[in-house]
């Protein structure tokens, strides 16, 4: 599919020059990154508005395929051997540039797919009172405010009260999933 789009805007890339080409794909690197919409103004004397959005949808996809299936300089070039080698250069040299902040953009946005994503937390500590009867005795608590963003982007707040045991089973949870997020990003 990545090939077939390079195809279809290979003769409206050569319309670019190679520092506009350069230009276009650190725009397209850095609106992945920041879930950005480029503006096509600056490019309307070179392209119409469907040609650039033909070329910048190709840019995008090449980029995002090759970050994201760990592809090499050569598989890079084969799926875009229709572009002519200094294109190519470039396109490379933007990819090696951008390549891990691509690629913790892309794992972030396949991980908020289906899940809720911890993006901050708040925690006071808190001595509260087992019993009138026994006064002297103070249990701490934890009071632990949770800042929760959606797959959508919505955020929400989770507000929890925990004490000794149920702070050491949340810690013991958050341990797990921590080794298990460490071996697949390692693994991949």
């Amino acid at each position: 599919m990545a090939a077939d789009k390079w195809e279809s805007a290979h003769s409206l890339l050569r319309k670019a020059s190679i520092n506009d080409f350069g230009t276009l794909c650190h725009l397209v690197a850095e609106s992945i990154c920041r879930d950005g919409i480029l503006d096509p103004g600056k490019y309307m004397s070179v392209w119409s508005l469907e040609e650039w959005w033909q070329v910048q949808a190709a840019v995008t996809d090449i980029m995002r395929k090759a970050v994201g299936r760990g592809w090499t300089n050569e598989k890079i070039s084969e799926h875009v051997s229709s572009l002519d080698e200094p294109y190519k250069k470039v396109l490379l040299e933007v990819l090696t540039c951008h390549k891990q902040v691509l690629r913790r953009k892309l794992v972030e946005d396949t991980t908020a797919v289906s899940h809720a994503v911890l993006s901050d937390f708040d925690w006071k500590l808190k001595l509260a009172m087992a019993s009138d009867k026994l006064a002297s005795i103070q249990e701490p608590l934890l009071q632990l405010d949770l800042d929760i963003r959606d797959a959508n982007g919505q955020r929400r707040q989770v507000f929890l009260e925990l004490d000794k045991v149920e702070l050491s089973k949340l810690i013991t949870s958050l341990e797990s999933c921590s080794k298990s997020v460490q071996q697949l990003t390692t693994s991949a």
